[in-house]
């Protein structure tokens, strides 16, 4: 890519003489003063160096002075910030494409610039290509003209912004245009993907309603793009007007039945406010980009789909926010502790930011809550925040300071673990509530300071409704505990027994809480309770009751059940307690009419082995209409490891759908199969003439296989340790994520090389991971085994005293 790139400087003080721009590994050709028209008025002397640019004025600057100054360079095999996708292997019709990505400080790559997100312009862009290509570019289009052989098109954004979401994209592309919104839309998409595209982006103007509704706020730019580019390094990037996609969203009918792009198609439209108008002044607060964004999922999830939908998908942010402090590590959202930027850019900053807005939302009450945010954004359009900005904006609109709410949730890592009991006092006529923080309590680590909301119900509401809200029942008495010490007992006067009790309805408490609230109470929960979560909550919790009141709630909740979340709750909470009676239970709800509860289903049938009629409902369910259904049930073939499972498993690593959906499920179903044969299965799945989802989720399979053969593997650890420097970049992270949980020590050169070495700091991070992992695993090399064998033992012990308990009983 050849390039001229004009910037108007402003002086701020006097006696400037010089400046210096971030550009890195850019072939430039000249400098000098630009005219009006760009034109050469006097050449400037500068100096290039491997990430900056220093250029010297002819005399320095006075304050207030402007000066145009123009850079002429060349783009060759970039590292990184611009992207040459074509055809391979795996791909021969993929298209040539050229793409950047700026994110989060790779402008530098391919423009010289001032690169720091508190720094934001305005900008244009004249772009030449090929006839028959089109170009994207920030802002609106305002001139486009065909030449013999070329094509030329002008972009103007003249709403400021940072050069993090500077954008061009390059290729050949059907245009779309979108009614229905306040500003023009289109989206583009390869030739012949065209109804794939309005699968993927046509509820965008919908989205755009929305959002302007939650925020108060207007679309701020001239119009709003969506471009799917191949081999993109993310899911989505909000560059402004002009959101970069992955080509991946696009999906056919087969997949639409329960695949949706929604969630990152308003997630990446959200940023045009929360990260384009709005922009984290530095990285540490990338919350205030990512957490909203995210959050912003499940609020256009709630206009379209309805309340239950939108508590389901916020428990789904704080779920997937616990799996990585469990397994990975805990750090505040806002943290100034990072290599690189992208490091920050974690489940802390996405899901756990989202749970913190809706525990928020819970704090201050939905009315309030979204008045603040429309008063934040209105308040900082255009400019750059830090936390603080939206702390000050709730105060402003709602009169709360709360800022120990902040400084617990956002500026302190980790979350409390609660021990939730409930018994009703006869005599004294009163609820006793028993609340337990469990985590780790010292002066470095005080107790956490939250509220919890409690209802007791005299009589049973009717049958379950959905979209019941988290208002309060009729005849509810509801009562607001504040939690500020480890251990405490709050009690509540109740006329009598409650019938219902509900504890946080809403979910909205941003913590891990096991709740001991009786088997008679937990029944009634799960049979009447409007929250959707909490009837999950209760499936969990009599699904480890053992009790026969327990049991028949659970079989009869299953088929019964009308929101298909909870009811793959249900589902996999009966897999976990791998009973004769839950298993029945499962094999009678195969057919279910949605198929998301189908998978669960096929999921949790997988821990019951060497069961005939398991092995016949799982392989009806690999010809399910679903894609989804179809791999999660040749998985569990896998984990039930009879004996015909190899070949049905061969079968489907060979099937032909949509990202791979079914070959994936086959390629984890091998690796639970722990079966020697299928090394050689895996390890030519991840070759470079195969699509890139079977090659990473061929990757991972070889890793979990490794855990579940004896002895070492070579021929694995070649398999993985030779993707770790393939050219794709989702294939190479999910090679060096794989080789750390091989713990294999032959894999430690090229981590290292990678971790000391690559530009990319996910990379980088991810390779230090697998290293630290390796060398725990190599401390304590029998620790996987050993943990192995200590889980065969307690689940050994736990059959036995179910038995005894069902002996006793009868």
């Amino acid at each position: 890519m050849a390039a001229t790139c004009t910037t108007t400087l402003e002086a701020v003080e006097d006696d400037v003489a010089s400046i210096d721009l971030d550009a890195v590994d850019l072939e430039i050709d000249g400098v000098w003063l630009a005219g009006d028209d760009g034109s050469n008025t006097g050449n400037l002397a500068y100096h290039s160096r491997a990430t900056s640019l220093h250029v010297a004025f002819a005399r320095p600057l006075r304050r207030g002075e402007e000066l145009r100054l123009a850079v002429r360079y060349r783009v060759i095999e970039p590292r990184r910030g611009v992207y040459f996708p074509e055809p391979d292997a795996a791909r021969p019709d993929k298209p040539c494409q050229l793409w950047t990505q700026s994110q989060d400080e790779d402008a530098r790559y391919w423009l010289p610039c001032l690169d720091y997100p508190d720094l934001k312009q305005t900008s244009s862009a004249t772009v030449i290509v090929p006839k028959g290509l089109f170009a994207l570019s920030n802002g609106a289009l305002v001139k486009r003209r065909d030449e013999d052989a070329t094509t030329t098109f002008r972009y103007e954004q003249n709403v400021p912004h940072s050069t993090y979401l500077f954008s061009l994209v390059v290729g050949e592309f059907s245009e779309i245009a979108q009614g229905g919104a306040s500003v023009p839309v289109y989206y583009y998409v390869p030739p012949g993907k065209e109804a794939e595209g309005e699968r993927s982006f046509g509820a965008t103007p919908r989205m755009m309603s929305v959002l302007e509704e939650f925020t108060s706020t207007p679309y701020p730019y001239a119009r709003y793009s969506q471009i799917a580019v191949a081999d993109f390094i993310f899911g989505g990037m909000e560059n402004t007007t002009a959101t970069t996609q992955t080509d991946t969203t696009l999906h056919d009918e087969r997949a639409h039945l329960d695949f949706t792009s929604d969630p990152l198609v308003s997630h990446e439209l959200a940023h045009q406010w929360f990260g384009d108008l709005l922009t984290t002044r530095d990285w540490a607060h990338a919350w205030l980009n990512e957490g909203f964004a995210s959050y912003c999922e499940s609020i256009y999830r709630e206009a379209d789909l309805g309340w239950d939908e939108y508590c389901h998908y916020e428990a789904g942010h704080r779920e997937a926010y616990f799996v990585e402090y469990a397994e990975r590590y805990g750090r505040p959202i806002v943290s100034n502790i990072f290599r690189d930027p992208i490091e920050l850019f974690d489940r802390h900053l996405y899901q756990k930011g989202a749970a913190v807005l809706h525990m928020l939302r819970g704090t201050l009450g939905t009315g309030p809550f979204r008045r603040a945010i429309g008063r934040y954004v209105r308040d900082n359009a255009g400019g750059s925040v830090e936390t603080l900005d939206l702390v000050r904006a709730i105060e402003a609109e709602t009169g709360r300071n709360l800022r120990e709410f902040f400084d617990q949730w956002v500026f302190r890592a980790g979350h409390p673990t609660l021990r939730v009991a409930y018994r009703y006092d006869t005599p004294s006529k009163t609820a006793k509530i028993t609340i337990e923080q469990k985590q780790p309590i010292d002066d470095a680590n005080p107790a956490c300071h939250c509220e919890l909301t409690v209802g007791f119900v005299a009589a049973l509401p009717g049958a379950l409704g959905r979209d019941a809200g988290d208002g309060p029942l009729p005849g509810e008495l509801r009562v607001r505990l504040k939690i500020e010490r480890q251990s405490e007992t709050f009690s509540v006067p109740v006329a009598s027994e409650p019938k219902l009790v509900r504890i946080d309805p809403g979910a909205y408490l941003l913590g891990t809480v096991a709740y001991e609230l009786g088997t008679e109470a937990h029944v009634a929960i799960l049979e009447r309770e409007p929250d959707v979560v909490a009837r999950g909550r209760a499936a969990s919790a009599l699904a480890k009751d053992g009790s026969h009141a327990a049991r028949r709630a659970l079989v009869a909740a299953l088929e019964s059940e009308p929101f298909w979340g909870t009811a793959c709750g249900i589902a996999a909470a009966l897999g976990a307690t791998r009973e004769p009676w839950a298993k029945e239970a499962l094999l009678r709800t195969t057919a279910h009419a949605h198929p998301k509860v189908r998978r669960a289903v096929a999921a949790a049938l997988g821990v019951f082995r060497g069961d005939p009629a398991v092995t016949k409902a799982l392989r009806a369910l690999v010809d399910d209409r679903s894609y989804f259904v179809a791999g999660e049930a040749l998985t569990s073939l896998g984990k039930t490891r009879v004996p015909e499972a190899y070949d049905l498993l061969v079968v489907g690593l060979a099937t032909p759908s949509w990202q791979d959906t079914i070959a994936a499920g086959a390629a984890y179903g091998l690796a639970e199969l722990a079966d020697g044969r299928a090394v050689d299965l895996l390890a030519s799945a991840t070759r470079a003439d195969r699509r890139s989802p079977l090659r990473t989720a061929a990757l991972h399979a070889l890793a979990r296989l490794r855990a579940l053969l004896d002895g070492p593997r070579p021929s694995i650890t070649d398999a993985i340790v030779g993707a770790c420097d393939d050219p794709k970049f989702q294939v190479r992270i999910a090679a060096v994520t794989a080789a750390g949980k091989t713990g294999d020590a032959a894999a430690l050169p090229v981590l290292r090389g990678i971790a000391e070495g690559t530009s990319d700091g996910r990379l980088r991070r991810t390779a230090q991971e697998a290293i630290d992992r390796i060398a725990e695993a190599r401390t304590n090399p029998a620790g996987l085994a050993e943990v192995r064998d200590e889980l065969g033992k307690v689940r050994t012990d736990l059959a036995a005293l179910r038995d005894r308990l069902n002996a006793l009983e009868r």
